[in-house]
């Protein structure tokens, strides 16, 4: 069952959010392709071509209450969903989705409770950010605010995960390194980044260097996002997936930059997340 939104702004869950100043933009990660990156690390990039796509101004908020167990507490919700605006204020200020073109970006912030594998009761939040193209001439391209979208048009999406329990306990998640204060995972081909007040152990030289499901007995008793002063390390999974022949053109460095995964890939890489997590937690 949905938390009414007209409820929420009631109770002034949906005041404007303080003014974050933009994530430091990095292209540290060292998997970031490096063709796709210098199309978008200009100082001025050029938006590129096709029609002016439409793009959220801020995000939808989804609260999935459960039916018949304890409801997710306004205050946690409130809490959430302010820390997951600092995730949306700072990839959308990347150059590749600034006025965007032939691409149109649909946020969403969804809350809910996730049944864990043991019956243990952990509240979750995850902003996610689809981009779709706008096809010019297409019968369903349709404006909207003096900009564009293509509704029928599958997407790519960047999924920003506060507490990746779900995705940790019950995907095939692959570690790839760490960088700097980031531990880089994949899920097939698809891109992922994990930052967190601790790290998971990770030996590189091991046959088996890591293995997800450890750390996802330890994320379902992680309740720091929500719960102020609660044991936690405060951890957040980026992941960007679009169709697997894009998600390995993007490992080749061979998908146009100017497609919607190609756009969403270089916001992920350039966007500072060790600095987005610090500022989530600065959040009260």
């Amino acid at each position: 069952m949905k938390l009414s939104l007209l409820r929420l702004a009631l109770l002034g869950l949906f005041a404007a959010a303080p003014a974050i100043p933009a994530a430091l933009a990095t292209t540290g990660d060292s998997r970031a392709p490096k063709k796709l990156m210098a199309r978008w690390t200009n100082a001025a990039p050029d938006p590129g071509v096709g029609l002016p796509g439409w793009a959220s101004k801020a995000p939808d908020v989804h609260v999935h209450q459960p039916r018949n167990l304890t409801s997710i507490p306004i205050a946690e919700v409130d809490l959430l969903r302010r820390r997951a605006m600092v995730a949306f204020d700072a990839v959308m200020r990347q150059p590749s989705l600034r006025d965007v073109r032939g691409t149109s970006l649909h946020a969403d912030i969804n809350i809910s409770v996730v049944p864990t594998l043991d019956g243990v009761r952990l509240v979750g939040a995850t902003f996610t950010l689809r981009a779709k193209s706008v096809i010019e001439g297409k019968p369903d391209t349709v404006p909207r605010d003096g900009r564009y979208l293509t509704p029928s048009e599958e997407g790519a999406v960047l999924s920003v995960f506060l507490n990746p329990y779900d995705m940790m306990a019950r995907r095939q998640v692959q570690a790839e390194g760490v960088q700097r204060a980031s531990f880089q995972v994949r899920t097939g081909a698809a891109y992922g980044l994990y930052v967190a007040d601790r790290l998971p152990d990770y030996d590189p030289d091991s046959e088996y260097g890591w293995e997800p499901r450890p750390l996802a007995l330890q994320l379902q008793h992680d309740r720091s996002w929500y719960q102020p002063g609660a044991a936690g390390v405060h951890p957040l999974l980026v992941h960007l997936s679009s169709h697997s022949h894009e998600n390995d053109e993007l490992r080749g460095d061979r998908l146009n930059p100017e497609r919607p995964a190609a756009r969403l890939a270089a916001a992920m890489f350039m966007t500072d997340w060790e600095d987005v997590q610090r500022r989530m937690k600065e959040v009260k």
